[in-house]
């Protein structure tokens, strides 16, 4: 009779799943766009240029050295992993970016699912599994995600693999944890912010040097064999196209807060003008950022809690904001609770 039960309750949890499943992906078809939408117009396009550049033996990474540090022309941004990935969905797409978008959001929309299906895996941890699906499915129909799933932003590849790195963080697969940290930040590094967080074990003496620093070589994999070919053709170029999201103009910012005089209305001075010009805008986020570390390294707040609040730190406090950076907010929302309720199981 137990195992019946067990049976009976197996197949709701699947139903359940693809229930989940189905009506994301009514949703997010309902929402797609031809390639035309994107042609020379949206981000998907230029790093389909940076894909095929990569194609043709050309490093993208050389073009910001024509710049001036400050105005935005499309540069290549991301860590090599990302471009490599694109290069191989160039191939596939037969160089066609008509067929290229329609493979990016297809993968696009597997793990849109993905990062739902992680917060979902969470609660079940805890046996609270209609707490899981409300939460999946918040994450998975929010505005934001949906925003970004039809602008094709990558943002919701790199959150899959930053909470499936915090479901494997505490366990005995903690290398994995770390992989999939490393492989996130490939995708699109928002999540370096989260990055103190993974030096903890080491600093509250809960591992050893030697097996943390293995946990630290398979970080750096997914970071550092995909960019030795660029780094070798020009380290510079690579070097400046990393820190360009640090130097560049607010102006062209999606979204305003109350700092409008100082993060957007400053001189266009870059890394070439005078110093103030350049941190005014971006102090808010470092002293927000030292604060909130601070908090973590004295134990002061949970560490899904850090991860929820490095996050809000970059989306309020970054000198430019994007509509896709708030689709980060709710997974993590949902992983410092997840981490409130296993604080008090276990109290």
């Amino acid at each position: 009779m137990f195992k019946r039960i067990r049976k009976q309750k197996r197949w709701h949890e699947i139903l359940g799943l693809l229930l989940l499943l189905f009506l994301l992906y009514k949703v997010d078809s309902s929402n797609f766009k031809k390639a035309s939408f994107y042609f020379k117009v949206q981000d998907i396009y230029f790093e389909y240029e940076a894909a095929e550049q990569i194609q043709k033996g050309i490093n993208p990474y050389v073009a910001v050295l024509d710049s001036n540090m400050v105005e935005n022309n499309n540069y290549a941004t991301m860590l090599p992993l990302y471009y490599q990935f694109l290069g191989v969905l160039y191939k596939m797409a037969d160089h066609e970016f008509r067929h290229f978008v329609e493979l990016y959001r297809n993968i696009l929309f597997i793990f849109h699912f993905l990062g739902g299906f992680t917060i979902y895996m969470f609660f079940r941890k805890l046996d609270k599994k209609m707490v899981g699906y409300t939460a999946a499915a918040i994450y998975m129909f929010n505005l934001w995600s949906l925003e970004s799933f039809i602008f094709l932003k990558q943002d919701m590849i790199a959150i899959a693999f930053l909470l499936g790195s915090f479901y494997f963080f505490r366990g005995k697969k903690s290398w994995l944890s770390y992989l999939l940290l490393g492989i996130s930040l490939g995708i699109k590094h928002i999540g370096i912010f989260a990055l103190p967080l993974y030096l903890t074990p080491l600093l509250f003496k809960e591992k050893k040097l030697k097996p943390f620093l293995m946990d630290i070589f398979f970080l750096l994999i997914p970071i550092v064999l995909p960019a030795v070919p660029f780094l070798i053709d020009n380290f510079k170029g690579v070097a400046y196209s990393m820190l360009f999201s640090a130097t560049r103009t607010a102006k062209y910012s999606k979204l305003i807060f109350g700092y409008h005089n100082l993060l957007v209305n400053y001189s266009d001075s870059g890394l070439n003008g005078k110093m103030p010009d350049f941190l005014l805008p971006r102090l808010p986020l470092l002293v927000a950022t030292l604060m909130n570390v601070s908090l973590l390294f004295t134990k002061r707040i949970t560490r899904a809690m850090y991860l929820l609040t490095s996050i809000l730190v970059f989306t309020i406090f970054n000198p430019v904001i994007f509509p896709q950076y708030f689709t980060w907010i709710p997974p993590f929302i949902f992983a410092a609770h997840w981490e409130d309720l296993n604080k008090k199981r276990l109290s």
